[in-house]
């Protein structure tokens, strides 16, 4: 019903985007307003660590959607991902005085016990159950079951509390309706039944961050999101070749091969490259730069995969690819290469129809809106008020029109003092953020300057090497000479 209008936005590591649509009759979505910002300047591998930036953008997102929708935006779905979301598994035991049916509620206690759980320095964002292990047998569904001992066991998705705090406090003009899992509902629009019940592994290489997801039996069993993604090829290209970050993407997306087979390593090693200043680089030597950091990535993807205890023979559905940085060219060599998984599906589409407007309909094809738009495929929610001239007293938890509805005055002292508190929170942040990037350059020259000293003292012992030989022949002439 085009009146139900459900706003998703999606903060990335590269950019922001923000989606207005609703759901059609037969399951699908049609796209009503889109938009997209640049989000570099205040987002470091998925987390914010400027909050005036990114507010201002979320600001300049909202106001683009509501100038195509003619509506006012009072409410969104945020989707939660970013580097430090990882799942800790946790077990909860109950006993039971006598054998008794399990109840949901009793169920729902278990869940209430592990949400309860103490963790340092970790907020649980979501609760996945595994299976409840009654007497001696495991259950999914244990419903009904008669039991005297009930053991629950669950998987917790958690990060640090800053991050999902961070990002609601970026939203000032409009409420958060949900903060859904970013990873979850993309498995949710991206992958087949048959991957989700045999297994698999979901890899969505962004920029900033890549995130590792493993389903067996249709439930997760363990998320990763990794501080590594494309964005860290472009910088070694940039660093090596002394270039801008644009023409360092061109290179990367244009030229670059994330693997190459040993046969085929001389044919492409002597190929030239001419820059944007006319200089000319060796297309080997851009490969080995690349494949290098596409190893580093895929190794850490094998690691994540083989802590979950789970092998290729195991997720027979194979690696399922996306995110921007799945269109490195030879990527799905070095995937196989670098995790032993044969099967590779790399995905080109979502199981969700989507109509797009007109004006828009190519932008499907590279990837990029498929979390934002599985994160609406999960509203239900309506986001918009009627009339774009409606007060802002929409924001009101009870939506637009409501008799309970009200304005609120402003924010009490005791607001003002939390928000203060989080804005030194958020500054000591960025701060420590700043000072960790200060003394990884600081390291990167260490290192560039021993490695150039190694360099210049070898070109030494050679040259010293050389002088001693050339000595020797010259005596020997000499003493050739003087004999005749």
């Amino acid at each position: 019903m085009e009146d139900n209008i459900i706003v998703a936005i999606e903060i990335g590591s590269s950019k922001v985007t923000g989606v207005a649509g609703h759901k059609l009759p037969d399951g699908g979505i049609q796209v009503l307003a889109l938009a997209q910002e640049p989000s570099s300047s205040f987002i470091r591998k998925g987390a914010i660590f400027n909050a005036d930036k990114a507010t201002q953008c979320i600001n300049n997102i909202i106001s683009k959607l509501q100038k195509t929708l003619k509506r006012r935006i009072y409410k969104v779905y945020l989707g939660l991902g970013g580097k430090g979301i990882h799942t800790v598994k946790n077990t909860v035991t109950k006993e039971l005085d006598t054998q008794t049916g399990i109840t949901h509620e009793l169920i729902d206690s278990l869940l209430d016990i592990n949400r309860t759980t103490a963790m340092t320095d970790k907020e649980i964002l979501d609760v996945v159950p595994q299976e409840y292990k009654v007497g001696t047998q495991f259950e999914t569904n244990p419903i009904g079951v008669l039991t005297d001992h009930i053991e629950g066991r669950f998987v917790n998705i958690v990060a640090r509390p800053q991050l999902s705090e961070n990002m609601r406090h970026c939203f000032q003009t409009v409420d958060i309706v949900a903060q859904p899992i970013s990873a979850l509902a993309l498995a949710d629009v991206l992958l087949t039944d048959t991957e989700r019940r045999s297994g698999c592994v979901l890899l969505d290489m962004g920029a900033g961050t890549t995130t590792v997801a493993i389903f067996k039996s249709n439930i997760l069993r363990q998320l990763t999101v990794l501080p590594l993604g494309g964005e860290n090829l472009t910088k070694d290209i940039m660093t090596q070749f002394s270039i801008e970050e644009n023409e360092a993407e061109k290179l990367k997306i244009k030229h670059a091969v994330a693997y190459t087979p040993v046969e085929e390593i001389a044919k492409t090693a002597a190929e030239e490259i001419e820059l944007e200043d006319e200089r000319t680089i060796k297309a080997g030597l851009l490969n080995e730069i690349v494949e290098a950091r596409t190893e580093e990535i895929l190794r850490n993807v094998s690691h994540q995969i083989k802590k979950s205890g789970y092998t290729a023979n195991q997720l027979l559905g194979g690696i399922i690819v996306t995110g921007g940085a799945s269109f490195l060219n030879g990527l799905d060599k070095a995937i196989r290469e670098f995790t032993g998984f044969e099967k590779l599906r790399i995905a080109r589409n979502i199981q969700v129809n989507v109509r797009m407007p007109q004006n828009q309909e190519g932008r499907m094809k590279d990837g990029q809106l498929f979390t934002v738009l599985a994160l609406l495929d999960k509203g239900t929610v309506n986001c918009c008020s009627d009339d774009l001239n409606q007060p802002a007293a929409t924001a009101s938890l009870f939506g637009p029109g409501d008799e309970n509805a009200h304005v609120p005055s402003g924010p009490s002292p005791a607001e003002l003092a939390r928000l203060k508190a989080q804005q030194e929170a958020q500054q000591k942040e960025a701060e420590r953020l700043k000072a960790e990037e200060e003394a990884r350059r600081l390291e990167e020259a260490r290192i560039k300057q021993e490695k150039e000293a190694e360099k210049e003292r070898r070109r030494a012992k050679r040259s010293q090497r050389w002088n001693k030989f050339t000595g020797w022949i010259n005596n020997m002439l000499n003493d050739d000479d003087n004999e005749r």
